[in-house]
Order: C-alpha cells, then structure tokens, then sequence
C-alpha cells in the first residue's frame, strides 16, 4: 500500500508506527507538532511548520494529547485537505462500513462487534471490545483493554484510561475524562473526570 506520513513525533508517534506497519501501510516520515517532545530518532522526522504538505497527502494523526489531536485535525489535516486514512491492524475485527469516518487507529487484537459504528480521528489501542450495536463519536482516545458491554453510545473527544469497562446501554457524553480501571453502569455526563473514591495505600509493614 501507499506510503503515509504521520503527524506527530512522540513516543505516542512510535506507537502508531507499529500498528501501521500493522495494517500493510509503510511510514514516510514523522511530522513533529508544535510543543511535542520529540523521541522517534534522528533523521526520521521533520518540523511540520517547514513543510506545508500538498493537498491529497495520505496522513495518519499520531499525537496522544487530547487538545493538540484537535488542533491538528483543525489547523493541518482539514485546512490543508490531506487524505486521513483509517488504519486497522490485520489482527483486529472490524466490519466493512463500521468506520463512518477517517483518520481512525485500530490497533491490534480489537474487537469491533455487529452493527457498531465509528465516527472519525479515535484511537483503540489493542486488545480492547466495542460491543454490538454501539456507537462511537470522533476524536476519542482509548486506552487498551477497554471493554463495552451491547448498546453503548460514547460522544465525542473523551479520553479513556486503561482497563475501563462500560455496562450495557451506558451512554458516555462529550470530553470526559475517565481514570484507569473504572466500570461505569450509569451514563457520564459531558465534560466531567471519573474517578474511583478510594485509591490503594501503601502501609509500612509492621
């Protein structure tokens, strides 16, 4: 398949990289963003305000930050009309027409269930589940070993930490927050962080 460029240079970058060596894609080259710490090596990447890309280009978004993911969606790929394409990893089950959009990763060893559909520009990292007949917005990061139970709508831009789970006919709304390991059987509402009223202490041992 067609080269892409990814836009982001970060460890996240590297990351991305992989799954999309995964899906049968070959990486041009890294494009860093403006106030990214830059980690993919030397040689390998370029500042992305030296290069204005020609319209068409295929591109990959490869920035974990919530606010910087939208700003290049915003400022580079919509403003320069650069081709976001959906990158699946060949290990992961996916239905034809469950993409609406582009610009998704799909890491490896997903699960996307029957009749569940995806907007544009999430992320699923790896081993992780969409229940049957849900829905995903855009822009959302999921961390792996996500799991949602059937009928679960998630809005858009929210940010889900590692190991969460989701009931069934759970809805989660616009640009939440969710903390690693939660189990949510109520819907979230827009804009709020969810997080576990108790953490795990550390007691000396008598």
């Amino acid at each position: 398949m067609a080269d892409v460029v990814l836009l982001g240079a970060s460890k996240f970058a590297a990351e991305v990289a992989r799954y999309v060596r995964g899906a049968g894609h070959a990486v041009d080259r890294f494009l860093a963003l403006p106030g990214e710490e830059v980690t993919v090596p030397e040689g390998r990447w370029e500042d992305i305000s030296r290069e204005a890309l020609p319209d068409g280009t295929r591109v990959v978004l490869a920035v974990a930050d919530m606010e910087l993911r939208a700003v290049a969606v915003r400022d580079y790929i919509e403003a320069w009309n650069l081709d976001a394409v959906n990158v699946v990893d060949a290990t992961s089950t996916v239905e034809e027409g469950a993409l609406r959009g582009v610009g998704n990763v799909i890491g490896p060893e997903n699960y996307v269930g029957v009749n569940a559909t995806l907007g544009s520009f999430n992320v699923l990292h790896y081993k992780s589940s969409i229940g049957n007949h849900s829905h995903v917005g855009s822009l959302n990061f999921i961390s792996p070993n996500f799991h949602t139970g059937n009928t679960v709508r998630i809005g858009s831009g929210n940010f889900i930490g590692i190991g969460c789970q989701l009931a069934p006919g759970v809805t989660v709304g616009d640009d939440c927050r969710i903390q690693a390991g939660l189990t949510l059987f109520e819907d979230a509402v827009d804009a709020r962080s969810y997080l576990a009223p108790s953490r795990i202490k550390s007691l000396p041992i008598q």
